[in-house]
């Protein structure tokens, strides 16, 4: 039984370094981006943000090359 749902990659870009990737859920792949909560002030803040990747929820074609 695979319990991964999907893969990060580390890339940098003009504004610093981000993830960007692949979530897959109940059979929808989603594109998503990752990057670091700058404005994180306590504890209970989440250390990292999570975003859809230009709107592209379920519009992951499969290459066949699936990281998971």
């Amino acid at each position: 039984m695979q319990n991964s749902i999907g893969a990060l990659w580390l890339k940098k870009g003009k504004n610093g370094t981000f993830m960007s990737g692949v979530v897959e859920i109940d059979g929808i792949k989603t594109e998503i981006v990752v990057f670091k909560n700058d404005y994180k002030k306590e504890d209970k803040h989440p250390d990292y943000k999570i975003y859809l990747s230009d709107g592209k929820r379920g519009k992951v074609e499969d290459d066949g090359e699936s990281p998971f």
